[in-house]
């Protein structure tokens, strides 16, 4: 072998040793970083290991515990806390807070939080499940003293303005949430007098997307400071279900019972005739069903499929209720509206409502359109007008409503029964509802028309005593034209009643100081004979003035001197002119006072050289075709033969001469 083979020879034994060594230490390099990862899986383990055992879990309590106390300078305990590592789930048990008075501010029986760590690094909260249970809070804010939770406040006030300045410098972004499993139980939460009570939640985010949730056993109680003095209000949620599917978010309310006492006598304690509502007092128990279709940040959609809700104390019984509504912050849609009582049915297609806001200046308003439905008065009559309980007879009509929080209008108003015996085509308001001492309502009546029996059969729906029903038959048809107007406790009516025996202009005020109805009638020609049934009377022409006493104690002390049904007051007319038999007579004085027991008057008459007068009586207003007449004549002698002055011949000169001028 030749030196150049020798060279070759030796020059690859070289490079089988350098290549042996560069090998040798790549695997003693990876073998030390192996070791040192390994060993740091290690400690890493035994580091989960140990913070798993309890002795270094009850190690770590303490120095929670005590690090908690000297912060707060109170009391803390905590029976048990644990942390699993591997399950990343945190435990903790028997948590007691006292506040700086040595009284129980906080308990919690149990807590139990299951998180996943890894979704920390992606900026998610994921809470595969979060339980809670036996948690009592007291909590008090006396007037002339700070709250006793204020010192924790102060306690944690530095940390977090500390925070919140390192967030200004670097702001980050915000965290994702995701709640998986919930379950609360046995949480009693008390502030000063109010207090919130649950028995059980449960709530599940399914694999889906597709949540569902219930709650039982949600109560509460908390007082109102009012204008009108403290309020005490209560509430009791029996079950509350939910359930996300496609979408959709159902509510479904079970049993929901709502109590409001203002702790005085109801307005109509006392007064059997006014009704029960009162807004110091309800009693409501109710179930809804709710469904949302689309819940947005500035809007939302949903559907009130259900609602029944009965008030046991004014006897307000809603049997359904739905409307569909799209809502923003600003203003309400509602569509296929339907509000159904015990007999009552009103419908309508749609509601306009502009919702409120001081800081944008926007006041509240509504407008629906067109409202039709049918009712019977009986069911208003224990809220609004107990004597309404009788009235039975069915109504339809239709209405334009409208209004703000302080005017309800009222366009287009038709009511009839349902073969149009009565019609009644009207428009009205009223006025100033945030006041009551301003409250003013006022309708106009363009057109009423009752047809034959209808009057009486509308009257004998109440229970008032029936006086004059013949009477009433008396006027056949009749139409009215007029206004009411009610301001606070009066009533005022006017207006033209047009009849089969003449029309009457009538206004008369009902006053609830004084507790007298008065008023005005005046007629150029009603046939009173037809009314009263005295065939030998033809028309009569009168205006007057009424005055009728309705003071219930008053009447009755009245009742008790003079017997009898009648009702007392008085009238005071002049008859234009009066047809009797074959004579006719004209003004006419006419002064009838009633008693009760019964009815006295006088007709008088005045002329030259004779007054003329009649007494007449009666004791029932059905009867009075039987009435007692007294006349009384008086001769003025003197006026007869006294013989007339320049003056008084000038004036008959006068007179003479404008006849003559008439006749050419």
């Amino acid at each position: 072998m030749d030196f150049t083979g020798k060279l070759f020879i030796f020059a690859g034994e070289n490079n089988t040793k350098d290549r042996f060594v560069v090998n040798k230490k790549a695997s003693i390099t990876l073998k030390v970083i192996g070791g040192i990862i390994g060993f740091i899986l290690l400690l890493l383990l035994l580091a989960a290991v140990l913070l798993n055992t309890s002795a270094v879990q009850n190690k770590l309590l303490g120095m929670v515990t005590y690090r908690l106390e000297e912060k707060l300078q109170t009391h803390v305990k905590i029976d048990n806390a644990s942390v699993n590592v591997f399950t990343q789930e945190v435990n903790l048990r028997g948590l007691e807070v006292e506040d700086q008075q040595q009284r129980k501010m906080l308990i919690l029986e149990r807590l139990s939080v299951n998180v996943n760590l890894w979704k920390l690094l992606a900026k998610k909260i994921v809470i595969l499940k979060a339980e809670m249970e036996g948690v009592t809070a007291r909590l008090y804010h006396p007037k002339d003293s700070v709250a006793n939770y204020q010192f924790v406040i102060d306690a944690f006030k530095s940390d977090k303005s500390k925070v919140k300045s390192d967030t200004l410098k670097k702001k980050k972004e915000p965290f994702s949430l995701d709640i998986r499993h919930v379950k609360l139980a046995r949480i009693d939460v008390q502030y000063n007098e109010n207090q919130v009570k649950l028995e059980d939640v449960h709530y599940d985010n399914g694999w889906l997307g597709e949540s569902s949730g219930k709650l039982t056993g949600l109560q509460g109680q908390w007082e109102l400071q009012t204008k009108k003095g403290p309020q005490t209000a209560k509430f009791d949620l029996g079950t509350i279900l939910y359930k996300e599917e496609k979408e959709k978010h159902g509510v479904e309310i079970q049993g929901m019972h709502f109590i409001l006492d203002n702790h005085l006598p109801r307005k109509n304690t006392g007064k059997p005739h006014r009704g029960w509502f009162d807004v110091g007092h309800f009693d409501i128990i109710a179930d809804l069903k709710l469904t949302i279709d689309h819940l947005g940040k500035d809007s939302v959609h949903a559907a009130l499929t259900k609602f029944v809700a009965r008030d046991s104390l004014t006897g307000i019984n809603v049997k359904d209720l739905h409307f569909t509504v799209g809502a923003t912050k600003r203003e309400a849609h509602l569509r296929n509206i339907l509000v159904q009582q015990e007999s009552t049915v009103l419908m309508f297609d749609s509601a306009y409502v502009v919702l409120p806001s001081k800081k944008e200046g926007r006041k509240f308003s509504f407008q629906t359109s067109i409202i039709r439905g049918r009712t019977m008065l009986k069911d208003i009559s224990r809220p609004f007008a107990p004597v309404l309980k009788d009235f039975k007879m069915p109504l339809e009509l239709s209405v334009l409503f409208s209004g703000t929080d302080t005017t309800l209008v009222f366009k287009d108003i038709d009511v009839h029964t349902p073969d149009k015996r009565l019609t009644i085509d009207a428009v009205g308001a009223i006025d100033h509802l945030n006041k009551k001492e301003d409250l003013d309502i006022r309708f106009t009546v363009k057109k009423m028309v009752a047809k034959g029996k209808v009057k009486q059969e509308i009257i004998e729906q109440f229970p008032v005593k029936k006086m004059m029903m013949k009477q009433l038959g008396a006027l056949g048809d009749i139409t009215y034209y007029g206004e009411i107007h009610i301001p606070y406790r009066r009533e005022e009516f006017k207006g033209l009643l047009g009849t089969a025996v003449g029309n009457l202009y009538f206004g008369f005020t009902i006053d609830e100081n004084t507790k007298y109805v008065t008023g005005h009638a005046d007629t150029k020609g009603i046939h009173l004979g037809k009314v009263l049934n005295m065939k030998d009377m033809g028309i009569v022409g009168l205006k007057g003035n009424f005055k009728v006493d309705i003071h219930k104690e008053r009447t009755a002390r009245l009742r008790q001197q003079t017997g009898g049904k009648l009702p007392f007051g008085d009238v005071k007319a002049t008859v234009y002119e009066a047809n009797y038999k074959k004579i006719k007579i004209k003004d006419l004085l006419v002064d009838v006072q009633s008693k009760g027991g019964f009815v006295e008057g006088n007709v008088s008459q005045k002329n030259k050289g004779l007054d003329w007068a009649c007494d007449f009586s009666f004791t029932d207003i059905d009867k009075i075709e039987h009435i007692k007449v007294k006349p009384k004549v008086k001769v003025k002698i003197k006026d007869i033969f006294k013989k007339k002055s320049k003056e008084e011949k000038s004036q008959d000169k006068k007179s003479k001469d404008k006849k003559s001028k008439g006749k050419k």
